[in-house]
């Protein structure tokens, strides 16, 4: 349970960089159709990343290593996915599982944590959460 503004913000700034390894490996893959969506949701997740580095720096905290295992398995599982099927529109269910997973990750560590010492970075974290949550509801749930 994460109950530090430090804590928080490197979970989800983990969190945000294991998705974007995925994205980039999706996207280098990816049928032209797809592309789009993908580039997008990447943008969205760089300037998340950002704007979360940008207040860990503030807090005089390191966020080179905001990455986990998760970010190589993210790119496992794309490529063997690639190696069985195109990477088209059929895979969209997939990534919009990604991106609520993503949200998961926010609520839950939002949830935990008591804002009342950061009430910026709790802004800008349930405004990132937001946004995602509106990209979740254009995608294929199947």
């Amino acid at each position: 349970m994460a109950t530090d503004v430090r804590d928080v913000l490197h979970q989800i700034h983990t969190a945000t960089n294991d998705v974007l390894e995925g994205y980039k490996t999706m996207l280098d893959r990816a049928e032209p159709e797809i592309q789009p969506v993908l580039s997008d949701l990447r943008s969205m997740h760089e300037r998340h990343a950002a704007d979360q580095k940008i207040h860990l720096d503030r807090l005089g905290e390191a966020s080179a290593n905001d990455e986990s295992w998760r970010g190589t398995m993210n790119k496992a599982a794309v490529t063997m996915r690639d190696w069985v099927s195109d990477l088209d529109r059929d895979s969209l269910s997939a990534v919009r599982r990604g991106e609520e997973a993503l949200r998961d990750i926010y609520r839950d560590t939002l949830a935990d944590w008591t804002e009342d010492r950061a009430p910026d970075v709790a802004a800008l974290l349930t405004e990132q959460q937001r946004e995602i949550d509106d990209r979740v509801i254009q995608l294929p749930n199947s």
